[in-house]
């Protein structure tokens, strides 16, 4: 059966989003498709001599999870991180998931990789310029948050602290205006307004929206 709500809802945030919003880039460049990196243990680098023959080729999985992928130079695969975009910060290879909201440490410790989730003191230095909204500030009552915008425009990153999935989520608004980023959880405001965070406009328990009213 076709979910008519769900259609309007798609409709009315692509219009949106092709009419008044702009995709912007953050300062951490994505790791390109065949980007080689090298490991020693401790630092991640992406300065791989012509000689050298231990290292990792990144590519972007075609399947429905979107996870990026690492093979090694003779195309074997060898691991997948569970992380959408991914970039190189003073030797650590940081990971972001779309679905998650969460950034993630990737390192390898005896040959098995492993992540851990950054806190949000540890996301706000690499982002200074951002306010970081943890998911955890909404109001438990209304899911909303207020948050007083300053002059000029607004840099926001909404940071998943819980447990919880952000499949198919998406930001839209009828009054404030803003810019999306490719990270989903990024956010420039320019105009005051409320702007609601949700999956396909639904509000229930398994899939709460969460309102910011920017005054």
């Amino acid at each position: 059966m076709i979910n008519f709500k769900k259609l309007t809802f798609l409709f009315v945030s692509l219009s949106l989003c092709l009419s008044a919003y702009a995709i912007e880039e953050i300062e951490y460049k994505n790791l390109k498709d065949g980007a080689k990196l090298l490991y020693d243990g401790v630092n991640w680098s992406d300065k791989v001599s012509r000689k050298a023959t231990d290292y990792y080729i990144k590519k972007i999985s075609d399947g429905i999870t979107g996870f990026s992928e690492f093979y090694n130079p003779e195309g074997i695969f060898l691991f997948s991180t569970a992380t959408n975009y991914e970039f190189l910060n003073k030797g650590s290879l940081i990971g972001y998931s779309n679905n998650d909201l969460k950034f993630y440490d990737i390192f390898i410790r005896d040959g098995i990789v492993e992540t851990r989730e950054l806190l949000a003191d540890e996301v706000q230095a690499l982002f200074p310029k951002y306010k970081v909204i943890k998911i955890s500030d909404f109001s438990k009552a209304t899911n909303s948050l207020k948050i007083k915008k300053k002059r000029g425009d607004m840099k926001l990153i909404l940071l998943n602290d819980t447990d919880r999935s952000f499949d198919n989520y998406g930001f839209t608004s009828n009054n404030a205006k803003y810019n999306f980023y490719n990270l989903k959880g990024f956010l420039e405001i320019t105009e005051k307004g409320m702007i609601q965070f949700s999956k396909f406009g639904d509000n229930t328990k398994n899939s709460p929206w969460f309102i910011l009213l920017l005054r």
